[in-house]
């Protein structure tokens, strides 16, 4: 859709305030067309979602420069997060919205280092002590320029370390593995990481240099880090041919470009390497400098003039205003060009520099030299795609001053004013009018870079196992903005693994079912088209999830929104099909599937074409004729089940006999363990056949293995709470030993009291002082547990004996009573129990006889109750009682124990309960 506008010009909102001085703002940006489609992105020249206005105007091309890697070692994860985000973002525009992208990406070239490197350990393929002396050398100029203030040597720097960096180095010297603390700024965490990286260069070198590796490559690959510097510094000036460059360069170029093809990473419609556009280089420099916006130096260099670039009326550092005057980021975007020597201001930045020793260089007006690093991407791009460019992208960190500086020099070129026509105000040339910038991958904090050795190289990353492939990092990518940075950290890629079943298994499900009405069209029965209530309000959630989508992609290509429309989806599809146990329509399920397979194709999320009315994306394990397998297999497969199904109809009817048994044994063997095992899974449904399905043998090997890992821990969890609740079990019935009568008279700290009540509370403390009302408020309280955990014990006890053997006796703790306790009824036990044996006689004997003087001590009474009669025996002057109780009768068993007024005597009770049969 292309809506028809009027060409308008947004306002900066993003200001900020350097030193509290100064309010500095981003300029006004103006739409480069009278047409914008529905489609918004987040431009970092506006800090906000702007419509996107193509150049083409209602055409579908699009012009699109992306700033390419440095090329002299391996690809990491870092250059993955990059260049995968861009190829999602480039996928969404050419297959979505239909735009024709003309892609160009440079190539940065590094290679002295590698070279002297390479040269050195081909000249010395044995470590003798020549190389000794030279790598202790470099191994000590390393720690000087880092850790200028350590007296270390190879052989104490460990030791020296550990005490120095005891929260990052053990006392054994090794590296620790800790997280960085949580306050930390950015800048902080990076500051850290690089700390980090010295000391771990530095550990592993003096480790061989002190105890040698048993190979020469071990040796020279750990000591690398600290060799070739060392060796550029000595031997640099006398690398002077570019064929060098570029050889070591070319290497390095096909090894990314192998990264980017396992990432399924669209190649560039054009790459362009600043070796083969130097003319260009020299003659768009030329006419900067013609113009007054640049100035050479006498030592053959060229700089950009930012002061007469601001004076006619340009606006310098677009992107990031604020940061214009950071002199450390000026030094790092210069890099190896930083020199003060014949510069008219700090901020000036190189676009040609004189060759020194040891470096590439070209004829020019002003001598032999190169271009400068952000000169290369404006000439390469302006050569390539022209004046104007859509769409220029790359990582975060390049925003300033990197692509501040291509902003300069190219509109001071293409811009038809010079440095001494301008006029402040009036509107200058727009060179480019989208910035995308990609949010950068961290680790722990730091961000992922080659220069912080704190980087996983992509094949490394897609060698490791653990689950990661080129599609789950592609999806974990996805699952965040593009624009926002991402942190590595253990189970990242779960979320990832996640989706991924969940569509796997929902491709597996609706392919099942296509071709099971296949087969049944095969054998020329009609199969039946349903589209009643329930499919209708299904397709009414698949237009209502491709809305969803397509305002999501709208919403400046947000991926996890998109994403969350198909899982969404998927949900009620899954819904769907199982609430309709007895007929689905599967074209309707089919309809959403191949609408599903198309998105993920566009996404980049499988590597091979997307074949005509697919369902579901290739098995990332198999290639070629394997990926077809399916429909070899399937009629072998058809009547395995057919079988299956057969046998396990007989055995379940049949299910109550050892052979019934045996044989549905038999039936889950081959459902969850032989055919899994070929990449075949069986779902059995109810009154029907089983539902084939064609998964990778991996993926339903690691389901079965998560499976059977999730049961054992849940076996673990529940023994574990086992375990807790007998431990706590056994601490309520130890501490329900003690009775809470003597608790306060025996129990731990009874020395600080001096008197007691009936009950045994505190009356008074040790120095004969009477308790407070608030302090026995709190011991009544204590009291009070104690008695509730003393009755478990005992009903616990009473318990176990009717549960327990046929003969068995409790003796609970004595009890004292006072002669304050006259005529006072005090319960013994209190026990409700279910009886499961058939007949008992239950005994309560005191075991402290009465004396001749007490007239009724003791009365015990014990009770049966069946139903709503009650029959009770009473014994008289006597110590024991029995009655006999018929079968499954829930008894209450309690004694109650008359005081007598003339004795205190400690009694002790005893319930026995015996089987008569």
């Amino acid at each position: 859709m292309v809506v028809h506008r009027a060409p308008l010009s947004l306002p900066r909102k993003m200001t900020t305030t350097i030193s509290g001085k100064q309010k500095v703002e981003q300029p006004p940006w103006r739409a480069p067309a009278s047409y914008a489609t529905e489609l918004k992105l987040y431009n970092s020249l506006t800090r906000t979602k702007t419509p996107f206005y193509p150049i083409s105007g209602s055409g579908k091309k699009v012009t699109w420069y992306c700033c390419g890697p440095t090329v002299y070692d391996a690809g990491h994860l870092g250059h993955a997060r990059n260049y995968v985000t861009t190829d999602v973002l480039r996928r969404v525009m050419e297959g979505y919205f239909g735009y024709d992208v003309q892609f160009v990406q440079n190539i940065i070239i590094r290679a002295r280092q590698s070279h002297l490197f390479g040269i050195y350990q081909k000249e010395h393929p044995t470590v003798e002590a020549k190389v000794i002396e030279e790598v202790s050398a470099a191994w000590q100029k390393y720690l000087n320029k880092n850790f200028p203030d350590s007296p270390a040597t190879p052989t104490t720097f460990a030791a020296w370390a550990a005490d120095i960096f005891p929260n990052l180095i053990s006392p054994e010297g090794k590296a620790l593995s800790v997280e960085p603390a949580e306050d930390l700024t950015g800048e902080e965490l990076e500051k850290e990481a690089k700390v980090r990286m010295h000391l771990k260069t530095l550990l592993t070198a003096a480790a061989s240099l002190t105890s040698r590796p048993s190979t020469a490559d071990e040796f020279y690959a750990s000591v690398r880090d600290i060799l070739a510097p060392y060796l550029d510094s000595l031997h640099g000036a006398s690398v002077t041919d570019p064929k060098i460059f570029r050889e070591t360069a070319a290497y390095w170029e096909r090894h990314f470009d192998q990264d980017m093809g396992r990432l399924n990473v669209l190649p560039p419609t054009v790459t362009t390497r600043v070796s083969e556009f130097v003319p260009e280089n020299a003659a768009f420099i030329k006419q900067i400098v013609d113009k007054g916006f640049a100035y050479p130096t006498s030592d053959g260099s060229v700089y950009f003039d930012v002061h007469a670039y601001r004076t006619s009326g340009h606006h310098y550092a677009k992107l990031k205003p604020w940061d214009a005057s950071s002199t450390s980021l000026l030094e790092d975007g210069e890099g190896a060009l930083t020199t003060q020597s014949g510069k008219k201001n700090s901020g000036d930045f190189a676009l040609w520099k004189s060759s020194k020793p040891g470096e590439p260089g070209w004829d020019s007006p002003w001598g032999k030299g190169r271009p400068g690093w952000h000169i290369e991407c404006s000439v390469m791009c302006s050569e390539v795609l022209g004046p104007n460019v859509d769409i220029h992208s790359g990582g975060i960190d390049l925003a300033f001053p990197h692509h501040d500086n291509e902003i300069a020099q190219s509109e001071a070129y293409w811009d038809p004013c010079t440095a001494s026509s301008g006029v402040v105000g009036q509107d200058k040339h727009q060179w480019v009018n989208y910035f995308l910038h990609m949010g950068h991958l961290s680790i722990s904090g730091a961000k992922m870079s080659k220069s912080l050795k704190n980087f996983v190289s992509i094949r490394e990353a897609l060698g490791r196992g653990g689950g990661w492939t080129s599609r789950r990092l592609r999806i974990v990518f996805m699952l965040g903005s593009w624009k926002d940075g991402i942190e590595i950290r253990e189970g990242t890629i779960a979320e990832a693994k996640n989706f991924e079943a969940t569509l796997n298994k929902f491709f597996a499900n609706v392919k099942g079912l296509v071709s099971e009405d296949q087969e049944r069209e095969k054998s020329g029965e009609a199969v039946p088209q349903f589209f009643a209530a329930r499919e209708k309000a299904l397709y009414q959630d698949f237009d209502n999830a491709k809305t969803a989508y397509h305002v999501a992609l709208c919403d400046s290509i947000n991926t996890a929104n998109a994403l969350n429309a198909i899982l969404d989806l998927i949900s009620k599809a899954n819904v769907y099909m199982s609430a309709n146990s007895h007929y689905y329509s599967v074209a309707t399920l089919a309809t959403i599937a191949r609408w599903v397979t198309k998105q993920v194709h566009m996404f980049g999320l499988d590597s091979q074409p997307l074949a005509q009315n697919a369902i579901g994306w290739s098995d990332e394990s198999v290639e070629g004729a394997e990926a077809n397998k399916e429909t070899i297999a399937m009629p072998y497969v058809r009547l395995l089940s057919t079988f299956r199904d057969s046998v396990r109809s007989i055995a379940m009817e049949e299910k109550a006999t050892p052979a019934g048994r045996t044989l549905l044994g038999l039936c889950d063997k081959v459902r969850n363990d032989d055919l899994p095992a070929l990449g075949v899974s069986l779902d059995d449904r109810t009154g029907g056949a089983a539902l084939i399905k064609f998964v990778s043998a991996e993926q339903l090997l690691a389901e079965k293995r998560e499976k059977e890992e999730k049961a054992a821990e849940r076996e673990r969890n529940k023994e574990e709470l086992r375990r807790q609740k007998e431990k706590a079990d056994r601490e309520k019935l130890e501490k329900g030993k003690l009775s809470p009568f003597v608790m306060f008279k025996e129990g731990p700290g009874s020395e600080e009291w001096s008197a007691w009540d009936e009950e045994g509370i505190p009356t008074a403390d040790k120095s004969g002082e009477p308790v407070t009302k608030s302090r026995n408020k709190t011991l009544k309280k204590l009291w009070t547990v104690q008695k509730k955990a003393h009755e478990h014990l005992a009903a616990v006890r009473l318990n176990s004996l009717v549960h327990g053997p046929a003969i068995a006796s409790i003796v609970p703790p004595p009890y004292v009573a006072s002669s304050r306790s006259q005529g006072r009824i005090v319960r013994v036990s209190n026990t409700r129990l279910a009886i499961n044996r058939p007949l008992y006689r239950i005994h309560v004997v005191c075991s402290n006889p009465p004396s001749r003087r007490q007239r009724r001590y003791p009365t015990d009474l014990v009770r049966a109750t069946q139903e709503a009669d009650a029959a009770a025996a009473t014994a008289q002057s006597t110590s024991s009682a029995m009655v006999e109780v018929d079968d499954a009768v829930a008894i209450t068993i309690f004694v109650l124990v008359v005081i007598s007024t003339t004795e205190e005597p400690r009694l002790g009770v005893r319930v026995q309960i015996t089987a008569l049969r």
